[in-house]
């Protein structure tokens, strides 16, 4: 969803009646064929935290070394731990349910590593009721002038509980604090 005058009532009346579901994915590398490798979501329904989700996921292409000093996520972590995609993005979808605000911090990558990951295993990403918010346009529209908006940054700004830490539920978790305290006006969550 854009983020304007018009549409910032609606993505309020989600965080305070609906269902929200924060998400962040961590990835092999940022390129077409690379894939996700960690998923993680938080629900909040009515601004309530309600439940979350987190998976590693075994991919099929090679990781990329500046990505996994990011994350710290191995290749031999992975295939022990991880599951195979198609039932990451499975029990993914199957927690996103429909009627929701997807919300993520630069949610075009995320959404566009979704994509991949439905194009390359074969997969329908095809949920009813599903609008997107993107806390980087969200923090540009509802505070500008800040120095940045990268996560970690936005963090400190707005004094949000949590961490940047690269793992999909701590960076989720943190996302959601900026959600809530952007659309909140205020300094938490609710």
């Amino acid at each position: 969803m854009r983020i304007s005058v018009s549409t910032l009532p609606r993505i309020a009346e989600y965080a305070r009646n609906g269902r929200v579901v924060v998400f962040d994915t961590e990835t092999t590398g940022c390129s077409w064929y690379d894939e996700i490798c960690q998923i993680a979501a938080v629900e909040y329904v009515g601004g309530v935290r309600a439940r979350s989700f987190s998976a590693y996921v075994c991919p099929t292409c090679e990781m990329n070394p500046w990505a996994e000093a990011v994350h710290g996520l191995s290749a031999d972590f992975l295939s022990e731990h991880g599951l195979a995609p198609e039932e990451a993005m499975r029990q993914f979808f199957e927690f996103l349910g429909n009627d929701v605000l997807l919300v993520a911090h630069n949610n075009k990558f995320d959404m566009r590593m979704l994509d991949g990951e439905c194009r390359k295993f074969g997969l329908c990403f095809s949920p009813q009721g599903v609008e997107t918010c993107d806390t980087l346009a969200l923090a540009k529209r509802l505070r500008p002038g800040l120095e940045r908006y990268a996560l970690a940054y936005l963090i400190d700004a707005l004094g949000v509980d949590g961490v940047n830490s690269h793992d999909a539920l701590d960076d989720a978790l943190a996302c959601a604090g900026v959600f809530f305290t952007l659309i909140n006006g205020n300094g938490g969550m609710p």
